[in-house]
């Protein structure tokens, strides 16, 4: 529980892991295919196209866990718990199976995609070299504007670091990454990385994190803003470098201690 004190803020110190546990009141909740509720993020774009919040949804509960790896699709439940038809639930799953976000097999229908140790060693490395190369671009091109907004995200993501708002923090910790890369100016660069992000982020938002480990995170990404505000290209692709793969080692561990 937080409070304060006349040295100011009370820290709630409970790890980020047993922390998810109880989400935060940015999410609100929808009934699942089992009767249950479960938090899911209400940040939708409501006037795009019908498939394209259904695949929104999918993907969210998949990040939240509540479709979990492996787990099959049942269109008929998944239709009743959104309130949709069949067409655009298809359209959406086609959609998230380019992502690799699930898997479309011959004869046993959609599942949810399983990270493997594999997926990541081979993955986290590219990431980490590809959002180096972003931020090398984004503190030479950026401009002041965008500069001072991910200043702005990365002021928030602190705050709810602080808080112990998880789901708020890994909210803006996403939204700081995308606007350093989309500051590279390259959209093939851009697309590249979200396309190789959406294979791994349900394991990264469910990688065990200790308080130590988050208080790293949360260390390097001062880091980066201050490389990208004094615009520094070699020192903020180096961090951003380590940076993933401080992630990699996170996710890696989680993996082995659930095998």
């Amino acid at each position: 529980m937080l409070g304060s004190s006349p040295m100011g803020p009370v820290v709630d110190t409970r790890s980020p892991t047993t922390l998810l546990a109880k989400p935060n009141m940015w999410l609100y909740s929808w009934p699942n295919i089992s009767g249950r509720t479960r938090p899911v993020n209400s940040s939708i774009i409501i006037r795009a196209p019908l498939h394209v919040q259904v695949a929104e949804r999918l993907r969210l509960m998949i990040d939240s866990g509540e479709l979990e790896p492996g787990a099959r699709l049942n269109e008929i439940d998944l239709c009743n718990t959104m309130g949709v038809s069949r067409t655009p639930l298809r359209e959406a799953i086609r959609s998230l199976a380019t992502e690799g976000l699930i898997e479309l097999q011959p004869n046993r229908g959609a599942s949810v995609s399983i990270i493997s140790h594999e997926d990541v060693s081979e993955i986290l490395p590219i990431m980490a070299a590809l959002e180096g190369l972003g931020g090398r671009l984004a503190a030479t091109y950026m401009s002041e504007e965008k500069i001072a907004q991910v200043r702005k995200v990365h002021d928030q993501m602190i705050s709810h670091y602080q808080n112990r708002e998880v789901a708020e923090y890994f909210e803006t910790n996403r939204l700081i990454h995308e606007l350093v890369t989309e500051g590279s100016g390259n959209q093939t660069l851009v697309d590249t990385i979200n396309s190789l992000s959406a294979k791994v982020r349900r394991a990264r938002f469910s990688a065990q994190m200790t308080e130590e480990s988050w208080a790293k995170a949360v260390s390097e990404h001062e880091e980066i803003i201050a490389a990208l505000e004094a615009k520094d290209p070699e020192r903020l692709e180096a961090i951003l470098i380590q940076h993933v793969e401080t992630k990699r080692a996170t996710i890696l561990g989680t993996l082995e201690d659930k095998n």
